[in-house]
């Protein structure tokens, strides 16, 4: 593995061995729900826990997530849609699809679909009662290419490929509860085609608090690296950024919004910014 993707799974692995303190058991005071990320795995906004929707429950996410850059001047906008299934015990089922918006200086205006997506998590390692030691997951994306390519909306050309594990912890004190979360994910787009084969690794790390008495009421903070990105597609190449949000849920409902700022590593792309807001039901 090479250095740029060897520090990323580095930084992965010091998360999940750093916590192993007693705690109160995880049913005395606990998340009220777990809801899907815009990806649709469980997790934050981008960041995937290892948890997983409850067996036989469906969860339909529906998300906006709007980038505004300056220099160059364009406005991208996705609405991911997303459907997520508990299979088994600690298994999820996710596909999603997008539709993908991009107005650039003067007036000129992109519209079409996105890539098609499907994802795979096993929680192979639950949170244990009374510990801190995080929950661990594998999972796995492939991606499909139906985005519009000839307007360049589209990720990948042939086939596209995720992979990574996700480690969470919940911890519980007094009466409070705070959720940490990290993934680590090495991504493969067109390895069979030479002009479009990219291989590159995503990195993102999580807390979420809940603020409220019922904690109902949650905020929350992330932080995402994409390193190794060799190919110009509507995701652009490396960049890293912070993302600020709230979070209101009942034992089924989820809103989320948040505001993300993004450091580009692109030459000629200034720092940019996005607002989030995600919608998501269980039934």
């Amino acid at each position: 593995m090479t250095k740029r993707l060897f520090y990323p799974f580095v930084t992965f692995f010091f998360f999940l061995f750093v916590s192993n303190t007693p705690a109160y058991s995880a049913e005395d005071i606990e998340m009220i729900n777990r809801p899907v990320n815009t990806s649709g795995l469980t997790g934050l906004l981008f960041t995937t826990s290892p948890f997983t929707v409850p067996v036989r429950t469906v969860e339909i996410g529906g998300s906006v997530i709007s980038e505004k850059s300056t220099t160059p001047a364009y406005t991208l906008t996705e609405f991911p849609l997303s459907v997520t299934i508990g299979i088994a015990d600690n298994m999820e089922l996710a596909v999603r699809g997008s539709y993908i918006q991009r107005d650039t200086a003067p007036s000129l205006v992109d519209r079409g679909s996105g890539d098609a997506e499907i994802s795979y998590k096993w929680n192979f390692k639950p949170q244990a009662e009374y510990s801190n030691v995080p929950a661990v997951a594998l999972f796995v994306t492939g991606i499909a290419p139906t985005g519009d390519r000839g307007k360049d909306l589209n990720r990948v050309h042939s086939w596209g490929t995720r992979f990574g594990l996700s480690a969470g912890s919940e911890i519980s004190f007094d009466e409070h509860v705070l959720g940490l979360y990290a993934d680590a994910q090495l991504v493969l787009q067109d390895v069979t085609t030479p002009t479009y084969r990219d291989i590159y690794s995503v990195v993102n790390a999580g807390a979420l608090f809940p603020i409220s008495k019922y904690r109902n009421l949650q905020i929350f903070i992330e932080y995402t690296m994409v390193n190794g990105k060799k190919i110009v597609n509507v995701d652009g190449l490396d960049f890293s950024a912070t993302t600020y949000g709230l979070r209101l849920v009942s034992e089924r409902f989820n809103l989320s919004l948040g505001t993300q700022f993004i450091r580009k590593e692109q030459e000629g792309f200034d720092k940019s910014s996005r607002l989030i807001g995600m919608v998501s039901m269980k039934f």
